[in-house]
């Protein structure tokens, strides 16, 4: 059936990990696409007289797909809602850093401009004092 250089080369596949997210993501979409199609074609037809275990069938074959990821229907349903729940979650943390880094940024300008109000108002006042002394100093002279 699978000889040892097969068995290699799929291992080499797997190992690529461009490949391996591509086909994890494509076999997540397909199992959502068939879980999807049985569910719409089963809304749409439910049973007819010429095939009465259409309903069943349908409904194996939802299952079949759900079981295809290895992991049953409960459990999937409880992690896209969990999924969901953590995505607004992470959303509502995202935003409470975003307006505490606002706070911080606005207070820290805040303390930043009175700093610089307070040097420049210093340098004034030094300003005076030294043209005051100077002059001073060239009074003295004469």
């Amino acid at each position: 059936m699978c000889s040892e250089e097969t068995f290699r080369k799929t291992a080499e596949l797997f190992s690529n990990p461009l490949f391996k997210k591509s086909f994890f993501d494509f076999f997540l979409k397909m199992q959502a696409e068939g879980i999807e199609a049985a569910r719409r074609f089963w809304k749409m037809n439910p049973a007819s007289e010429n095939f009465p275990f259409g309903v069943e069938m349908f409904e194996k074959m939802a299952d079949f797909y759900i079981i295809l990821g290895f992991v049953p229907g409960y459990k999937h349903e409880e992690t896209v809602k969990e999924k969901e729940r953590l995505r607004k979650e992470n959303e509502f943390l995202r935003e409470t850093m975003k307006q505490l880094q606002m706070n911080i940024f606005s207070e820290a300008g805040d303390r930043m401009q009175g700093v610089w109000e307070s040097i420049i108002s210093k340098q004034f006042e030094m300003n005076k004092d030294m043209s005051r002394n100077f002059f001073g100093f060239l009074k003295g002279l004469k």
